[in-house]
């Protein structure tokens, strides 16, 4: 299994979130967050609450998913964010070495094929 996290513009979330629902995404968590972004001077900026707005404002979506999903999952995202511009966003990709749903006990892949169902 895999975690895809993409930070990406504010304004792109809903096309991303259709995108990755047409893709079969089987569950998306978005969160905001402050993105410091590459080339940022650490002695012009801290991350005290009083400094944090001058961080911009980004999404991070998050999908779990099987291996055979990511590159599927991956171009909906890309294509549902990009605008040409600096600072469309940037997408990980990383290993998960268990899931449960805690409903159901239900494990791995068979936790996340339930995760968008009704079970």
């Amino acid at each position: 299994m895999k975690l895809i996290k993409a930070f990406i513009r504010t304004r792109q979330v809903d096309d991303v979130i259709r995108a990755l629902r047409a893709a079969r995404a089987p569950g998306i968590t978005v969160s905001r967050v402050h993105g410091v972004g590459y080339g940022y001077d650490p002695m012009l900026f801290t991350l005290s609450p009083s400094e944090l707005n001058r961080a911009p404002e980004v999404a991070k979506v998050e999908v779990v998913c099987v291996d055979g999903d990511v590159t599927r999952l991956i171009e909906a995202i890309t294509i549902a964010a990009q605008t040409g511009s600096q600072g469309d966003g940037i997408v990980f990709v990383t290993d998960v070495q268990r899931a449960m749903k805690i409903r159901t006990g239900e494990e791995d892949s068979q936790a996340l094929r339930l995760m968008g169902g009704s079970s």
